[in-house]
């Protein structure tokens, strides 16, 4: 009794309150939240007036000076993307609310999302044109438009412009970032450094900004001031494990490995006692660097002086695992993760998931993809933002086409590191897969730019770039990932081409001399092929052979540099020239396998096809899984009109093959000139198992599906396997995509595209007859006429496929129209 008395007043006073506190509206109490979040504003309490602005929420989301207080304080933390979040609800709540789309387009901008930035910079234009920012915005799109159609003229005035529109707007981002640009064009590097050093100093933590005064320094060839430069990001953003390696990078494509490693040794020697990064990295080094048994040392001091000998026994694992000791690697590692499990102590966490991930990753090397998926899920179920595990799972959703929750995890990646190529990369890759090729190239040049121009990201935006025959921001990105990496083979390699197909000869040959400085097989085999390519574009075949010829005759001439001359004689014609070379290497070497194929490759181009084929069986008797033999011999099979030969050749390669792409893709194509379609089908369902990201392989299994299957769900898959074919210019991939949008009711859309694809394959009934449901769909039946009798032309009187048996119906119908039908 005595308690209940003590507390009787407290219950009474408690009732009171919350029967005053019932009195108050949601609305009044969202209020009150919302001043208590202003004064701990003042009070410079941001954390806590943050809660108070998500308490405004639960009780009145429709507070609007709530938001943009909250969206201001994510904007001041540096917390972007949950700024982006809530401008993009005050944008949805009121149309007419530019401040708000001003802001989203500045934040698309910085993210480097251009499609959204144009979106809503549009819809900031149309709400507010005359105001600077926007004015700003607007030129910033149309000056990117005209950057890439290559209008130098229109960006040289866009970039002019800007530079005036600075005087009334000194504070604008997207200004200074536009002339910093205008300004590297112009080759005003000056300029260009003094804008990104304004950037700089307006936002000191934006990584960006530093990689974009790197690649100024490359393009100035400033090499004290890009160590100088790296070496500053390497200490204002030592988190990021990526600006250290750009800076060792950098060291070794100088030859100075001692510096490099004196570096890493510095890190080590200021790193806390139980900070255990430093001495991994150094150790990661001198493994890369080929110095193993030094890293192997390293390791074991480690293993022995640290209070924490897990990161490099599992260092150990690694080295285990790559010198082939892969069982014992694998073993290592699961007895760590049993060891803590039973244990309950000794290894933390994150610990724990860095073995996890590192064992998937091993798992998946050795073909155990449900072992490694295993562990990526288990930590998923227990991490469900671990970064390099939702990289991992988003790979695999990929691959499976599952984009939507591949972009999701992704965006997860990004949000914690915004800075992730690895992470942009994918995104790129999920993007190309649904058919969004500008995102994609986005994502790959945010790549570029985060990995600090590493050789992976460059070669792989550039080769994008060539594709799409924009040589000069092709050369942009390959530029300064060599100034960071002087003897990288790859870059020089593409470098060249690119500039061969520019028709630059006097830059490619300043490629050519950096290689055979170089030295090295490799680089001299890239020099000398690009050499001769030259050749050959300046002054014709006859100079590019003789050059070849030359370089085959020198004293120190390699075996590549003569099989090189054996192709060159081929194909030119000089077949006698070719076999006499092939032979007398083969003589000088009767035990190189490579060379009894070039042997037998010359006896095919002289149309000696039994001794070719004798050769082939000599190779396949050594070794029957030998895929690429097999394959020869069906193509001698096939020269020589023995198709049965050409078929049984395939059929014995897979006996021994099975899983080899080439010969079931050979398979494939032999069933499907057979008319056995659904065979066909089902070694392509086997071959994009394999590699999903084969845009070929997508193309062919899309086209079976759509053309020669209507079930629904079969069309569905062909929709989602074939999407992300838009934009191609190749015929063939322009037909697949064209008839899936016509399947799907967007014939007119369809109809541009598949004009083009008919245009390049006019000898292809089927492509004429695709033309032709495509006309008649959007009611041009005179054209589709004509189409389905060239569809019948081409296709000849024999041919009984189900769509030339179509077209023959349909001639049929549009020439003599059922007068009842009128």
């Amino acid at each position: 009794m005595r308690i209940y008395k003590r507390l009787f007043p407290a219950v009474i006073l408690l009732s009171g309150t919350l029967l005053l506190a019932a009195c108050d509206s949601p609305e009044e109490r969202a209020e009150k939240h919302f001043q208590n979040a202003i004064a701990l504003i003042q009070d410079n309490d941001v954390d806590r007036a943050i809660v108070e602005l998500r308490n405004v929420f639960e009780l009145n989301s429709g507070h609007i000076k709530a938001r943009q207080a909250l969206a201001e304080l994510h904007m001041q933390q540096g917390n972007e993307r949950a700024a982006f979040a809530q401008y993009s609800i005050l944008a949805e709540r009121d149309p007419d609310d530019y401040e708000s789309r001003i802001q989203l387009a500045q934040l698309a901008f910085n993210f480097g999302s251009w499609d959204e930035m144009d979106r809503l910079g549009t819809q900031a234009m149309e709400l507010a044109p005359d105001d600077p920012r926007v004015k700003a915005i607007a030129l910033t799109l149309a000056y990117r438009e005209a950057a890439n159609d290559g209008e130098a003229s229109d960006r040289r005035e866009m970039g002019n412009q800007a530079i005036k529109m600075l005087e009334q707007n000194p504070e604008s981002l997207l200004l200074r970032s536009l002339i910093m640009d205008h300004s590297i064009r112009e080759q005003d590097f000056a300029r260009a450094l003094a804008e990104i050093d304004w950037l700089i100093g307006n936002d000191r933590k934006r990584a960006r900004y530093y990689q974009e005064r790197l690649r100024i320094l490359a393009m100035m060839q400033d090499s004290e001031g890009i160590e100088t430069q790296l070496r500053e990001m390497v200490k204002i953003f030592p988190e990021d494990s990526g600006q250290k390696a750009t800076l060792i990078r950098y060291l070794v494509s100088q030859n100075d490995l001692d510096g490099a490693e004196a570096f890493l040794r510095e890190l080590v020697d200021e790193a806390a006692p139980d900070e255990t990064g430093a001495k991994v990295d150094l150790i990661r080094f001198l493994a890369e660097t080929g110095d193993l048994e030094k890293a192997r040392k390293e390791t074991a001091k480690a293993i022995s002086e640290s209070n924490d000998p897990l990161p490099f026994q599992i260092i150990g694992a690694g080295f285990d695992f790559t010198e082939g000791k892969r069982t014992e690697a694998i073993a290592a590692l699961q007895n760590v993760l049993e060891t803590s499990k039973a244990s309950g102590e000794g290894v933390t966490s994150e610990q724990t998931d860095s073995v996890k991930v590192l064992l998937a990753e091993m798992l998946l090397k050795t073909g155990n993809e449900v072992g490694a998926r295993t562990h990526v899920e288990e930590l998923l179920a227990e991490n469900s933002t671990h970064p390099k595990a939702l990289k991992m799972q988003a790979a695999w959703q990929i691959d499976a086409d599952e984009t939507g929750p591949a972009i999701a995890a992704l965006r997860l990646v990004l949000d914690q590191n915004p800075d992730d190529a690895d992470a942009m990369t994918l995104m790129a890759n999920a993007y190309s897969r649904t058919g969004e090729a500008d995102l994609a190239k986005d994502f790959l040049a945010q790549a570029v730019q985060a990995s600090g121009n590493a050789p992976s990201e460059s070669l792989r935006y550039a080769s994008v770039l060539i594709d799409d025959e924009r040589y000069l921001p092709a050369e942009d990105v390959l530029i300064p990932a060599l100034r960071l990496d002087r003897t990288n083979t790859r870059l020089l390699s593409m470098l060249g081409q690119l500039y061969l197909r520019m028709e630059d000869y006097g830059r490619a040959t300043g490629v050519i001399d950096s290689l055979r400085r170089i030295g090295g097989e490799q680089a001299i085999q890239v020099a000398n092929g690009l050499e001769a390519e030259q050749l050959n574009l300046q002054k014709g075949p006859s100079e590019a052979m003789a050059h070849l010829e030359g370089l085959a005759n020198e004293t120190d001439a390699t075996v590549g540099t003569r099989i090189a001359l054996v192709r060159a004689r081929i194909s030119t014609g000089d077949l006698n020239g070719a076999l006499a070379l092939a032979k007398e290497l083969r003589e000088a070497d009767p035990d190189s396998k490579a060379l009894l194929v070039v042997l037998a490759v010359a006896h095919t181009a002289a149309r000696d096809y039994d001794a070719a084929a004798s050769l082939y069986k000599e190779l396949i008797d050594d070794a029957p899984r030998n895929a690429g033999a097999w394959l020869r011999l069906s193509q001698v099979g096939l020269l020589k009109g023995d198709r049965e030969a050409a078929k049984s050749a395939i059929d014995g390669g897979l006996t021994h093959a099975p899983e080899d792409p080439d010969l079931l893709w050979a398979r494939a194509s032999i069933a499907e000139s057979d008319g056995d379609i659904e065979t066909a089908i089902k070694i392509y369902e086997i071959l994009y198992e394999q590699n999903s990201s084969s845009t070929v392989v997508a193309n062919n299994l899309a086209s079976l599906l759509s053309t020669y299957r209507t079930d629904e769900a079969s069309q569905a898959r062909a929709w989602t396997i074939g999407r992300r074919l838009r934009g191609s210019d190749f015929p063939a991939l322009q037909d697949t995509y064209a008839w899936l949008l016509h399947q799907r009711g967007d014939s007119a859309e369809a109809l541009p595209i598949l004009e083009s694809a008919a245009e390049g394959l006019p000898a292809d009934p089927i492509v004429q007859y695709h033309l032709g449901q495509v006309y008649l769909a959007v009611d041009r039946s005179e054209e589709a006429l004509e189409q389905f009798r060239k569809s019948i032309e081409i296709a000849g009187p024999a041919d009984s496929r189900p769509q030339i048996e179509e077209a023959r119906k349909l001639m049929q119908s549009l020439q003599n129209p059922d007068p009842a039908q009128e």
